[in-house]
């Protein structure tokens, strides 16, 4: 089995997140995604993060009818700080039969040289997506590394939590269920 590994803060999940999800199993045909929310990342301990019981809320509802996405709580129950290398190796683990594919975003590996021990990361198959238009729609492969270049979108959370701070409309940014959470929960007023 291919079974793609997408870490993230996911604060909140949006309809981005959820493009690369889809063009992530049908260009690398991934049996399934695994989507770890994570309750420490790394990289944002300065920033105020939404409490993570939420955003798993909005994880579980945005990607709930999608029999190829499943979420994994192994990074949200951690009180540590969560290392990508570490989420590997114990997916690795526990798949030890399966082809393990880490997915980030191409900022991410721009800086992958300041990661926990990224170079044990690197040994691992990874798939970049793009996150700048490229000149042309394609896959292609340096190593163990994919670059997806299929669809490129640049929605992100923190325009979207800009927008509810503001009182904006964040339609067709993040699914209804998720913007109903939002509202519910008096996230990110």
């Amino acid at each position: 089995m291919k079974i793609g590994l997408y870490s993230g803060t996911f604060d909140p999940i949006h309809i981005g997140h959820l493009i690369i999800i889809e063009n992530v199993i049908n260009f690398m045909n991934l049996d399934r995604v695994i989507l770890l929310p994570t309750a420490n990342p790394p990289h944002k301990l300065e920033r105020e993060i939404t409490d993570i019981k939420y955003r798993m809320e909005m994880v579980y509802e945005a990607v709930e009818d999608n029999d190829k996405v499943f979420v994994s709580s192994y990074e949200a129950d951690s009180s540590n700080v969560n290392y990508s290398y570490k989420t590997m190796e114990y997916f690795k683990s526990k798949f030890p039969n399966d082809d393990l594919y880490f997915i980030m975003g191409e900022d991410s590996f721009n800086d992958i040289h300041k990661w926990r021990n990224y170079n044990e990361l690197l040994k691992n198959n990874l798939i970049v997506f793009k996150r700048d238009m490229g000149m042309d729609s394609k896959t292609y492969k340096y190593d163990n590394v994919y670059f997806l270049d299929q669809v490129y979108t640049s929605i992100s959370s923190t325009l979207i939590r800009d927008l509810v701070r503001n009182k904006k409309s964040i339609k067709y940014l993040v699914l209804d269920k998720v913007d109903y959470i939002i509202k519910k929960r008096k996230l990110y007023e």
